[in-house]
């Protein structure tokens, strides 16, 4: 029998608060006194019940300035983090999982070269190329990364010893068709494989493992988790 897939939470974290993006902008989430969350809380009240929660560190994505202190405040207690600290680099992933986190995840948004995931892994087995793709190309700063496809950028990070891959589509809207053709073919290169990127809580529930080779789960909007709280 399959084992059911993985519901994880997108968090976006931005000056040691957990927000959310409306009208374009981001906005806290606040208790019922008006207080801004910390992940630490946030984690606590809301999403103590799920296997992991992917965390996009906003100030290290945007300024480069990863919030490693809000890593080492979480502990052990509590669901596995992934974090995206807008890492350029082999030595940038090596500091996420020394401030404390579970899985370090390289995207393809920032990192400088294909050769830091082997570099990554040399140093840790806890890597996570995220391949964010927008109308079916790479989005990347780099030329030799964004020439890739989806798929061709998955084999060269397997070939790397890469094996859990998330897979975000930064066009889709909440709720909008997954291009399972695409996640497909990125899951063929990979042992573990996330989708990500406007999918729904009620989508992530409705995900089946025939739906993807080596799929194992989804990343879901903070929004669709929190709706029941709104």
């Amino acid at each position: 029998m399959a084992e059911p897939l993985s519901i994880v939470p997108a968090v976006s974290l931005l000056g040691g608060h957990v927000v959310v993006v409306r009208n374009n902008r981001y906005e806290p989430v606040e208790d019922s006194g008006g207080a801004p969350f910390s992940l630490r809380e946030f984690i606590g009240v809301f999403l103590k019940g799920y296997p992991a929660v992917m965390v996009f560190d906003i100030d290290g994505i945007e300024q480069g300035t990863a919030q490693f202190e809000a890593i080492s405040d979480l502990g052990s207690a509590g669901p596995e983090v992934w974090w995206d600290p807008g890492a350029r680099d082999h030595l940038d992933a090596m500091h996420v999982i020394t401030a404390g986190a579970d899985r370090a995840a390289l995207s393809t948004r920032s990192l400088d070269d294909i050769s830091e995931l082997a570099k990554a892994m040399e140093l840790t087995e806890n890597v996570t190329l995220e391949i964010v793709a927008r109308g079916g190309q790479v989005v990347s700063e780099r030329r030799t990364i964004r020439t890739l496809s989806p798929s061709q950028l998955a084999k060269r990070a397997a070939d790397e010893g890469v094996e859990h891959m998330v897979l975000l589509d930064a066009d889709r809207p909440l709720g909008g068709a997954v291009d399972w053709n695409e996640a497909a073919a990125v899951g063929r290169h990979a042992r573990s494989l996330f989708v990500a990127g406007g999918v729904s809580l009620e989508q992530g529930k409705a995900l089946g493992p025939d739906q993807a080779p080596n799929l194992k789960g989804a990343i879901v909007d903070l929004i669709s988790v929190l709706s029941p709280y709104l």
